[in-house]
């Protein structure tokens, strides 16, 4: 593999950048090459794909949870053992499970992801604090649940570098799009990493980030008040939820299938009107209209 799609982190650990600067459909990943060949999530694209393939075997592939983005490449590496948290691991192995976490009737609409991987098979189901040790790197399981049910950060104690997977610091923010996704476990998770304070934070989408970490997970945090904050402005007249689908609050735009993206929209948006709800701030009206209380 070239010097542009790894880079070290320390010795027999490496960043492996995903095409596309890692933008969905693609994502970064790890490798660890300590007599074990590891890879941390899949979704890099088919160059990289083909790159490891041709530095030899794999032999365990982690998934930091079971979205396509991550976890499409698991079959390019037919011998390699798949890990993920029990609690994602039905998502993996099953597309009725698949749809279940998801909410969504398929997945054929997501981008360059035919057919798959649903349907996989799970050969170790993690737990949070489990110590992965593969020699000359160990790596932590730390269980943050929200972006889906088990959703897997991994932490590397020699150099504290920790891989957050899809809490990313992306510009985007939080992403919560599923229906098994759940709002207040991602703020609880994100808080868990602030507490860790690590010296390098490497994340699916954004990549390699070494200065001002908990400050940055903080600002992360944050877009969910902001979202909250712009519903409610929203909310001084009643309106359904297909009204504030149409206003884009949550996405400044929908991207080709405008119909997946709508529909990302709508469950996030949904997860703010529960909690609005459960803070006294905003109540629903006999003809569906969320109102923001006077």
């Amino acid at each position: 593999m070239n010097d542009e799609m790894l880079t070290e982190l320390r010795p027999n650990f490496f960043f492996v950048s995903g095409e596309q600067g890692g933008r969905f459909p693609f994502s970064h990943g790890l490798m660890l090459d300590t007599g074990c060949k590891v890879l941390v999530d899949t979704g890099f694209g088919p160059s990289r794909r083909e790159a490891v393939r041709a530095s030899g075997e794999v032999d365990v592939i982690i998934n930091t949870h079971f979205h396509m983005d991550h976890a499409y490449g698991n079959q390019f590496f037919p011998n390699a053992k798949i890990w993920a948290h029990v609690s994602d691991a039905p998502a993996l192995r099953s597309p009725e499970q698949f749809k279940a976490f998801t909410g969504f009737s398929g997945f054929r609409e997501f981008p360059d992801f035919p057919g798959g991987p649903p349907g996989q098979m799970v050969d170790r189901e993690l737990a949070d604090g489990e110590l992965l040790d593969f020699g000359d790197v160990a790596l932590q399981v730390i269980h943050t649940p929200g972006h889906t049910p088990g959703h897997i950060s991994l932490y590397e104690p020699k150099a504290s570098i920790l891989f957050s997977g899809d809490i990313d610091l992306s510009p985007f923010g939080p992403w919560y799009g599923n229906v098994r996704s759940d709002l207040e476990a991602l703020t609880g998770s994100i808080k868990r990493l602030i507490e860790l304070n690590p010296k390098v934070l490497v994340t699916s989408h954004t990549g390699i980030v070494s200065d001002n970490i908990p400050e940055r997970l903080r600002e992360y945090a944050d877009k969910l008040d902001l979202r909250d904050g712009q519903i409610l402005q929203h909310l001084h007249a009643p309106k359904t939820i297909a009204e504030l689908v149409d206003m884009k609050i949550i996405y400044p735009r929908y991207p080709e299938p405008q119909g997946l993206y709508r529909f990302f929209e709508e469950i996030m948006l949904g997860k703010h009107l529960q909690r609005l709800m459960k803070q006294g701030k905003i109540f629903v009206k006999p003809n569906h209209k969320y109102k923001a209380y006077a």
